[in-house]
């Protein structure tokens, strides 16, 4: 019999700005990265034999908790990536959910009917994801196997196991939460699935986002308009910049501009009756997005020109000079 524990990802930038992050490759969030000490500790008298995780980055960052400590070598397998969503790539929910509601609306419920251009499909990313589960616990026979993945296709993957393809009895997937599975060389089984108790309610993904999951008719995801003209009372861009519109739905609620020839944020404006929210984070996830696509590793931002300012401190952003900055850059770490 192998045991192989199933782990999801710490809070990656996905998670916090809102945006479909199938095969794309971000980072961890620096909360994030606070949730590892939990889960390291989780581990810290389990015996394990070897760690896989996928070979994108949150993955491979997450599976540190356990083979550092343990003295492992990482073994990172594209068999276990999340979902490939095709033309969906780092769109943000909130475009998704204006523009192709339905197709979002079976991502959701029904993955078997869902479908965007160049994306896998329910068969393709559980069938391969099955199979390198088997090819794992064929060779560590009898032991025990820690394996790193996402949560898209750990919800869908564990629908087809264990309950006849209905995705509603999946238990929620927190952030580093966890799965214990069996295999005795014919059938996958179970002791727990999905199990996030060792992370406490104030570094939960799931509990920081209760504030939005709660309150009925809500809406929570943003998305960013090219701007055409200025609303009135919102502050102006300069011409040079890139500018965006952004939105609640149909409602503009704040201005995002960018200076693509210094990789930074220039100015960033959220109304104040949406402040204090953590919104702020998907003006973030919009400027990563295309300041990684203009070619930059490191993004900057002129603080005195961020209403709220709080978002740079949140995600560790350093003084220097003229400018605040952090790394954007996946390709900074190394797994040897």
């Amino acid at each position: 019999m192998t045991t192989i524990y199933l782990i999801r990802h710490g809070e990656a930038e996905g998670n916090a700005f809102r945006r479909t992050h199938g095969q794309y490759d971000s980072l961890l969030t620096p909360n994030g990265f606070r949730q590892l000490p939990y889960l390291e500790e989780r581990f810290k008298d389990i015996h394990v034999d070897a760690c896989y995780s996928s070979d994108l980055t949150r993955t491979s960052l997450t599976a540190r908790a356990i083979y550092v400590p343990k003295g492992l070598k990482l073994h990172r397998d594209p068999a276990f990536r999340e979902i490939g969503m095709g033309v969906w790539e780092d769109c943000t929910f909130g475009y998704l959910e204006q523009h192709e509601p339905q197709q979002m609306q079976n991502f959701s419920k029904n993955p078997a009917c869902w479908h965007a251009e160049g994306a896998e499909t329910l068969d393709q990313w559980t069938g391969r994801f099955i199979e390198g589960l088997k090819r794992v616990a064929r060779t560590h026979a009898d032991g025990t196997v820690a394996v790193f993945c996402h949560g898209g296709i750990l919800r869908t993957t564990l629908m087809r196991l264990f309950f006849d393809d209905d995705l509603s009895q999946v238990p929620y997937c927190d952030n580093t939460a966890v799965s214990k599975l069996f295999w005795d060389g014919e059938r996958f089984s179970y002791e727990y699935l999905n199990d996030s108790s060792h992370v406490p309610e104030e570094l939960s993904t799931f509990a920081r986002q209760k504030w939005w999951r709660e309150e009925k008719n809500i809406n929570y995801n943003m998305w960013f308009r090219p701007l055409e003209s200025c609303p009135e009372g919102f502050p102006n861009p300069e011409p040079q910049w890139v500018s965006f519109l952004v939105m609640l739905g149909r409602e503009p609620v704040g201005l995002l501009s960018l200076d693509k020839e210094a990789g930074a944020i220039a100015m960033a404006y959220l109304l104040p009756a949406y402040r204090g929210k953590a919104l702020e984070d998907q003006f973030l996830g919009q400027a990563v997005s295309c300041i990684r696509k203009w070619g930059f590793s490191t993004m900057k931002a002129v603080r005195q020109r961020m209403e709220p300012q709080e978002v740079l401190d949140r995600y560790g952003f350093i003084e220097a000079g003229e400018y605040w900055q952090r790394n954007v850059d996946p390709k900074v770490y190394c797994w040897d």
